[in-house]
C-alpha cells in the first residue's frame, strides 16, 4: 500500500476560513483531510464511495487535485483568471451532476 501526503490550503468549515490541510492519499486515491489548524479530520471510505457513487465521477472527484495542479502548471495566468469563477460555480455544477445521475 503506497501512502503519500500533500499540503493544501483549503476552507475549513470547522474554522470558517481557509487554512492549511494536510490531504493523505492512499494508493492514489485520498484517504483523509485534515485541518492544521483545528485538528478536524475528513475520511474518505473508498469502498463506499465506489459502492454509491458511479465510477466515473467518483474517478474525476479523487483525481482533481492531480488535474488541477497539472492545469496550473500549464498555463498559471489562465488558471488564476479562471479560479474565482470555477469555485463558486463548481459546487452548483457537482451537485446537478449528481442529482441527474440519481435519475438514471
Amino acid at each position: 500500500m503506497s501512502n503519500t501526503k500533500m499540503d493544501a490550503y483549503l476552507f475549513c468549515i470547522h474554522c470558517d476560513a481557509e487554512t492549511d490541510h494536510e490531504i493523505e492519499y492512499r494508493n492514489d486515491h485520498i484517504h483523509k483531510i485534515k485541518c492544521r489548524n483545528c485538528g478536524v479530520e475528513v475520511k474518505i471510505d473508498q469502498e463506499y464511495v465506489q459502492k454509491h457513487f458511479k465510477e466515473d465521477f467518483v474517478i474525476r472527484v479523487l483525481s482533481k487535485p492531480v488535474r488541477m495542479t497539472r492545469e496550473m502548471e500549464k498555463d498559471l495566468t489562465g488558471f488564476l483568471k479562471s479560479l474565482p469563477f470555477r469555485v463558486v460555480s463548481k459546487p452548483f455544477r457537482v451537485y446537478k451532476e449528481f442529482q441527474d445521475n440519481k435519475k438514471e
